[in-house]
């Protein structure tokens, strides 16, 4: 299972402790995941019949129909490869 990638910045919002940007939430796949990182930020339950964790993809956007920006307004390059994928 992959160890908690959820911080909380100055506020007490759930950020992304690779990015600092706000946490989204998925109810079908009852996970948090990071939109500027397009990775989820929780692991997989479990449980083998669980039906939320046994669909959910590699990436929780498949398609990014916005391109998001950086702080520093530089856009964000999205890595689209698997993560085993060279």
């Amino acid at each position: 299972m992959k160890k908690n990638r959820i911080g909380k910045n100055k506020k007490g919002e759930d950020i992304c402790k690779r990015c600092s940007f706000i946490v989204s939430y998925s109810e079908k796949f009852d996970a948090y995941y990071c939109e500027r990182c397009n990775i989820w930020l929780e692991g997989k339950c479990v449980d083998p019949f669980c039906s939320a964790c046994t669909s959910r993809p590699i990436r929780p956007i498949k398609k990014v129909k916005e391109k998001l920006k950086k702080k520093d307004n530089s856009p964000i390059e999205w890595d689209t490869k698997k993560p085993n994928e060279k």
